[in-house]
């Protein structure tokens, strides 16, 4: 099982972020002398966007599985066969993963960031992108080369 996230440094920005929340909202605590009211106006705010930013960063990923792709986003899993998968292709979202039927998903990391799209660099999401061909491809022969039917 292989398994991609999205990038360090968007991980660590975002766990900084959270942190400076939390830390603003116990000065701001401190700052009003401990007035409760005031504090929980601040302080639910503050905690549903660092919630939100939280699901946002560090719950999605993808998994590469023997049977297909996982790809937990942030408020839901979806799982792709490995017969089902036609092409990926690498972007600013994530992976986009075309499946068979002519449906596709996003998964969510690694992206490509579009500076290197325009200029032309090979980044991590591209192998991670024919890795995923790769494997779909051998999944899909060894399923021909048994003589078993499509999934």
């Amino acid at each position: 099982m292989r398994v991609w996230r999205l990038g360090l440094a968007s991980r660590v920005l975002a766990g900084l972020l959270i942190g400076v929340m939390a830390v603003a909202v116990v000065m701001f605590f401190v700052w009003t002398d401990g007035d409760l009211r005031v504090a929980l106006a601040i302080a639910v705010p503050y905690g549903l966007l660092a919630f939100l930013l939280w699901r946002r960063t560090f719950h999605p990923r993808l998994s590469a599985g023997p049977e297909g792709l996982t790809l937990r986003r942030e408020w839901r899993t979806i799982r792709v066969p490995w017969s089902a998968v036609v092409r990926c292709d690498a972007g600013y979202d994530g992976i986009t993963i075309i499946c068979a039927d002519g449906s596709w998903v996003v998964a969510p990391g690694p992206q490509k960031s579009n500076l290197s799209r325009w200029l032309g660099r090979k980044t991590q999401a591209d192998d991670v992108a024919a890795y995923l061909e790769r494997r779909a491809r051998e999944h899909q022969q060894e399923i021909e080369a048994s003589g078993m039917p499509g999934e």
